[in-house]
């Protein structure tokens, strides 16, 4: 009697193992299934997403025979099977039955059905020919005589033959080295889980959506041969009662913050990760125009999304072009390039450069002693097109880490700019400043960098700003902003670097998928262990490889 119960009560832990978690914890694992078992992709892959999962004993029993309760189940829960709106009648079926939704919706879906005596026999075993006419079924293949047998043991006359045939030419199923499919032997669990994910490849479900305030978050699921996604997508229409802002975190442009506590202080209903940085608190976005201010200047030409206050979105590459002319105490007047605004000196590419730093950057320069700094008494901001006139009031040599004080801009020179500045600046001398943007942008305008753009004007296209390859061409956890044809944003935040539950993208990859929910001109932004979506009030995804969510600097958020 005890043998009886324990094997009841073993059956009962196997069938609910199919129970789904509401937020799949990626990184599972079976006692039972080594990474090197033949179906250990897809067998861990739909564990991950919470479609199937073993017993309490941590086994998942991979050679055991699957029931045709479970068998429903499992199709419910992988091809989200809707809820079925009438009762099923089977003499051996109650409705209070653990599987008597699921076969509802099987039989609803028409991929199942009972036997003549009206019975439906759950716990029968579950043959490889049903397994194959379902499968066919659920992929929606037609079917049509086919008088060529790819099996030894499958008859033309055989009833399951046209299915059998028509899921091994679709790479469905495969047969054994002795060129055998054995149709009516019973299905294993390992088989039914590399046969459902091979059914689920190409297939996009979108397993949870809601909307706030016109703004709309869908968690897509997707099966490909080259694994898993777990995909995240923000909807924004222009006009959505919630508008589009920069964060920063801490409110400081070096700062470094979590997503949900940034966006939880700016009451935010939705925010993303945005701009690369630099997480040594010297470097903040790559490039920063908020309210037609030059906070921190564009690298590389590289893109940055833009919009306005009429709601207005774009992507456009930027340059800055900005200079110093003074004159030297013997009348001469010279000119210098500025190359960049508001960058870690020691980071820049370039050792023979001159750096402008506003009160934004900080309350010093965080420079080494290696360079000269200037001080100018300045009553503008930097602006593109603008020209301010400062009056130098303070020169150090050699000492580094210059307060920069509210009403002034400090300018740092190391190499051939240290040079120019200490062979030229003086004390008391009058000095020009130009800062131009290119293209000349409005004066409302805000903009955040990243890169490179992968969408342009409906196509895809990955271009070229500088990156690396390991970034354009490997897969990565990944995050973009599209625009679709109405001026609408689309938000795409991905999972990657996890092997079973989202393996990641390329950029062309990510441009593709951005593409499919509707941009027509897309860019990539900082991606890997960066890329966080929030929204309503909680982290969405799975970020830094579901080690959890990484301090980030900046921000997308919509309130």
């Amino acid at each position: 009697m005890r043998r009886t119960i324990f094997a009841i009560a073993l059956l009962t832990t196997l069938i609910l193992s199919f129970t789904p978690a509401a937020f799949a914890a990626p990184g599972s694992s079976f006692s039972d299934v080594d990474k090197d078992y033949w179906a250990a992709k897809q067998i861990l892959s739909l564990a991950d997403h919470g479609i199937i999962r073993g017993g309490e004993d941590g086994r998942f029993r991979p050679a055991d025979g699957l029931r045709r309760g479970e068998l429903a189940k499992l199709l419910s829960e992988a091809f989200l099977l809707k809820q079925a709106t009438g009762s099923v009648d089977f003499n051996d079926l109650s409705s209070d039955h653990w599987a008597a939704s699921f076969i509802a919706r099987t039989i609803g879906a028409t991929w199942m059905n009972g036997f003549p005596d009206e019975t439906f026999r759950p716990d029968d075993a579950t043959t490889r020919a049903q397994v194959a006419k379902i499968l066919v079924q659920a992929k929606g293949y037609s079917i049509a005589s086919i008088s060529t047998n790819s099996f030894t043991d499958v008859a033309s006359a055989y009833w399951g033959q046209p299915y059998i045939e028509t899921a091994a030419k679709n790479y469905i199923i495969t047969g054994y080295p002795d060129g055998t499919f054995r149709p009516n032997a019973p299905i294993t669990r390992a088989e039914a889980a590399a046969l459902i994910y091979r059914s689920l490849v190409g297939k996009d479900f979108v397993i949870q959506t809601s909307t706030v305030n016109e703004i709309t978050y869908e968690k897509h699921r997707r099966f490909q041969n080259s694994g898993p996604f777990s995909i995240h997508v923000l909807k924004i229409p222009k006009y959505a009662s919630a508008a589009t802002n920069l964060g920063l975190s801490k409110d400081r442009f070096l700062g470094l913050e979590k997503l949900s506590s940034l966006a939880k202080r700016k009451n935010a209903i939705a925010g993303i990760n945005a701009d690369f940085f630099s997480s040594d608190r010297k470097s903040g976005c790559s490039g920063l125009l908020v309210d037609g201010q030059i906070l921190s200047s564009p690298i590389n030409e590289r893109s940055h999304f833009g919009f306005s206050s009429d709601r207005s979105a774009f992507i456009d590459r930027a340059r800055l072009d900005a200079s110093l002319t003074f004159e030297t105490t013997s009348g001469v007047e010279k000119t210098g390039v500025i190359s960049w605004v508001n960058k870690a000196r020691d980071m820049v590419p370039s050792k023979d450069t001159i750096v402008a730093y506003t009160p934004f950057y900080g309350p010093s320069t965080l420079t080494n002693s290696n360079g000269t700094e200037v001080e100018l008494r300045v009553d503008k901001t930097v602006t593109p097109g603008s020209e301010i006139i400062g009056t130098v009031v303070d020169v150090r040599y050699g000492t580094g880490n210059k307060a920069i004080p509210l009403d002034s801009i400090v300018l740092s020179g190391i190499g051939s700019g240290k040079t120019f500045l200490t062979n030229n600046i003086w004390i008391g001398a009058t000095v020009r400043l130009n800062f131009n943007l290119k293209p000349s942008w409005r004066d409302e305008t805000k903009a955040i960098g990243g890169g490179p753009r992968i969408m342009r004007d409906g196509r895809v296209s990955v271009e070229n700003e500088g990156f690396e390859s390991n970034i354009v061409s490997k897969r990565h956890p990944r995050t973009a902003i599209g625009i679709d044809p109405q001026g609408n944003l689309i938000v795409l935040v991905l999972d990657g670097r996890m092997s079973f539950y989202s393996v990641g993208m390329t950029l062309t990859e990510l441009a593709e998928e951005i593409k499919f929910h509707g941009a027509v001109d897309a860019m990539n932004l900082d991606g890997g262990g960066s890329s966080t979506l929030y929204f309503n009030g909680a982290v969405r995804n799975y970020p830094n490889e579901g080690k959890g969510e990484r301090a980030i600097n900046n921000a997308l958020l919509w309130y």
